[in-house]
């Protein structure tokens, strides 16, 4: 038990520590901001998921989490995000005799672009191009006592704009601990631990004049080189409470601590009630709190899951983000639980 409150201790400084004042603002200084985008219509709505997370959607964001599925599951989802940009995930997640394995498709698609160039700015050229991000991933998590969950993910992230193109290799690790307080449950989630994406690619090759003084003289292509950025790191600390559990009504409250690589640290607070023997669940949370320049108001949503018969489950989740600037966000999720 000593142990396990310096581990917590250790963790929670982690995540609530103070900065050093002359430090430089870290905000937009990462590349693959696509992975900060919620997955999860639950998490997404209940805001603070590190200790409570226990679907398809752990393999993004506390990977120990899909320790806790008990049965086949596939979970679905689309958000039609800002513009023509749209965010859509896919998870697969098969219980084992030891433990939990999935895998997960996460994508998000910034649409069609007109061409411009940079002899030319403002002229169309008359072609057009894409751009879009994913991560492809594998997961795997299992009990190592009853009380404790370990879990991780592998995962590759490839970013592509014209002909261009970024590829990285990163990894999601987490545990959770069923504290021996009644009801608590503590959890501690790192994600995106990995290499750095630099974009190259046929797109980067200009003419070039070595000696513009001079005419008639050789003119080779050449390369341009980029910058590689670091992927958004991020360290999430939770507990989660369930303040009423019995047969009618199920009510969790949940905190997080947030201390990411790319902005300053905060904390998101949220909870859920579940009702009819949980076959309805209203949930709502604000993400972020004390972050710098933070545009997201707060999350709501609601759920719905029938029983078809002993094997077969369908669950809708609805997830409403309230933005400041840009105008609000839904999120709708399907799950298949077989």
């Amino acid at each position: 038990m000593k142990k396990l409150l310096s581990i917590i201790t250790l963790s929670l400084l982690l995540a609530f520590g103070h900065e050093a004042q002359a430090q430089l603002t870290k905000v937009g200084t990462t590349a693959a901001e696509f992975l900060r985008v919620p997955v999860g219509a639950r998490s997404s709505s209940i805001s603070a998921f590190s200790a409570t997370v226990n679907d398809a959607s752990a393999m993004i964001l506390n990977p120990a989490g899909l320790a806790d599925v008990q049965s086949n599951e596939i979970m679905v989802e689309f958000t039609d995000w800002y513009l023509d940009i749209t965010h859509s995930y896919l998870g697969v997640a098969i219980p084992t005799k030891k433990g939990v394995a999935g895998v997960h498709v996460l994508a998000m698609n910034f649409g069609e672009f007109e061409e411009t160039t940079a002899e030319a700015p403002g002229f169309l050229t008359g072609r057009t191009f894409n751009a879009y991000s994913v991560s492809f991933g594998a997961s795997y998590a299992q009990y190592l006592i009853p009380q404790f969950t370990i879990g991780g993910t592998a995962k590759i992230i490839y970013e592509r704009i014209a002909n261009n193109s970024a590829s990285a290799l990163a990894f999601d690790v987490g545990t959770m601990y069923d504290t021996p307080f009644y009801g608590i449950r503590f959890g501690v989630g790192i994600t995106n631990i990995g290499s750095k994406l630099q974009i190259d690619g046929n797109g980067l090759i200009i003419g070039s004049d070595p000696d513009r003084g001079s005419n008639g003289n050789y003119e080779p292509d050449a390369k341009l080189v980029t910058d590689a950025f670091a992927l958004p790191l991020m360290l999430r600390v939770g507990l989660s409470w369930d303040a009423v559990d019995n047969e009618t009504l199920k009510a969790t409250l949940n905190i997080d601590g947030n201390n990411p690589t790319n902005n300053t640290q905060s904390i998101s607070i949220g909870g859920e009630v579940a009702l009819l023997d949980g076959q309805v669940f209203l949930r709502g949370g604000i993400p972020y709190i004390g972050q710098e320049d933070a545009i997201e108001k707060f999350n709501a949503g609601i759920g719905l899951k029938y029983k078809v018969d002993d094997k077969f489950s369908i669950a809708f989740n609805y997830n409403y983000h309230g933005f400041e600037y840009l105008g609000d966000i839904n999120k709708m999720g399907l799950q298949i639980f077989f």
